[in-house]
């Protein structure tokens, strides 16, 4: 595994043409802690405390934040070694950055979390901190080719992160390894508590109205890993109602208002500062302000209805993308993995726990699969239990390939570890 030295050393190597970080932290003395020594990337859009953090944008130029965000703080005491900030959009939002995909220069690695799945991928970090609000953990880390993992809504402290969109924004992290994200989540989780393995998880495997849109490699892949996986769980085919398709606009209903909210100030200040895609994010929030109440609304009756779709399933799986990672003028389509955002949010509260045995399991189930390129696949745990509300287990299985190349197969959770 990846110590400091190396990482910096490949990060002189190669970050000329990655161009994964922004900046570099002096090299501090090793700490002591789960993360004794592991070298660590955080997104800029996270506060460090006397390194600077520009939130991808430049009406902060030259900005030093005076305090650690709760993760950097939670890293730093597990004696993580902080190697700098890696690219991220503008605000987290979609504006692409100047980070290429290391699989691939000429792809994009993935947004908003860019630099950070980026550097995990190349091998200059073991671990990048990235947020998520849409699909900027899970898409990247697919594109990337590495293991990420985005926390359910409430599960990390998001203080110090700067706001995209209140009610949606997590904090995440990218790693090489499943282990690596349960070593990461000891720290970051507020709660770390066990669950019994599952013998053999019952899947649900969507139809989703999304799959029209999505290339042809990533169903193949699809359809391998639910072959492999069929010798370890129980397999059920579930068609989604075709009113979930218009979850993305409900998404993007609540997404705007609530940044537009957030942006306020800087629209009204520094509007020429802001990139057209943004100042017109923030206009369609405005127009969709009065409407935020029934967006809510709608929010709350598509959990009741999407409870009701995956009941007595332990997990549920589905692409973590449409395909392979396009050109470097677009972060990508987030379809697949804003609907698994905008999931998470609806869901109940529920107990955390570590990867267990049946998480890693499902991890090498994937890798196992061999899938065509481009290919990405997610599933959510449920563990049942009809006496409880706390019966989500949140916790999100994935194969991600989405590079051109096709060579990684990593893993995307989406959940609690």
């Amino acid at each position: 595994m990846v110590n400091e030295a190396e990482a910096r050393a490949r990060i002189a190597a190669r970050d000329g043409e990655v161009r994964a970080f922004i900046r570099l932290a002096p090299s501090a003395p090793a700490g002591t802690g789960p993360l004794a020594g592991v070298p660590v990337a955080i997104k800029d859009i996270v506060n460090t405390e006397g390194l600077g953090t520009e939130y991808g944008s430049p009406i902060f130029a030259g900005h030093v934040p005076a305090r650690d965000a709760d993760s950097v703080a939670r890293l730093k005491r597990a004696g993580a070694a902080i190697l700098g900030k890696t690219a991220t959009t503008e605000f987290a939002h979609v504006t692409p950055t100047i980070t290429r995909n290391p699989r691939d220069l000429a792809r994009t690695p993935g947004g908003s979390s860019s630099g950070s799945a980026a550097a995990v991928a190349d091998g200059m970090a073991r671990l990048a901190i990235g947020t998520q609000t849409g699909g900027s953990v899970i898409r990247p880390a697919s594109f990337c080719g590495v293991f990420g993992f985005k926390s359910s809504i409430g599960r990390t402290d998001t203080t110090g992160v700067h706001e995209l969109a209140r009610s949606l924004d997590t904090v995440g992290w990218f790693a090489r390894s499943a282990e690596d994200l349960r070593l990461a989540g000891g720290v970051l989780l507020r709660d770390a508590e066990g669950s019994p393995p599952i013998a053999r998880p019952r899947l649900a495997f969507l139809t989703t109205p999304y799959d029209a849109r999505a290339e042809a490699s990533a169903a193949a892949a699809l359809d391998k890993a639910r072959r492999a996986l069929a010798t370890h769980a129980e397999i059920v085919p579930v068609t989604l109602r075709s009113e979930y398709g218009g979850l993305e606009a409900l998404h993007r209903r609540i997404v705007s208002v609530e940044a537009s909210r957030a942006f306020k100030r800087y629209y009204d200040e520094s509007r020429d500062m802001l990139s057209p895609a943004l100042r017109g994010f923030v206009e369609l929030g405005r127009t969709n302000e009065a409407g935020y109440a029934d967006a809510q609304a709608e929010s709350a009756a598509a959990r009741q209805g999407f409870d009701a779709e995956i009941a007595g399933f332990d997990a549920f799986v589905l692409p973590a993308a449409l395909g392979e990672a396009p050109d470097l003028s677009t972060t990508g389509d987030a379809a697949y993995s804003l609907f698994l955002s905008y999931w998470a949010r609806l869901a109940r509260a529920c107990p955390p726990q570590p990867v267990r045995r049946e998480c890693r399991s499902a991890c090498s189930w994937s890798r196992r699969v061999g899938t065509t390129k481009g290919s990405s696949i997610s599933s959510f745990g449920r563990r049942r239990n009809s006496r409880s509300k706390r019966a989500l287990r949140e916790v999100v299985w994935a194969k991600t390939v989405g590079n051109s190349a096709g060579k990684p197969r990593g893993c995307v959770v989406s959940g609690v570890l």
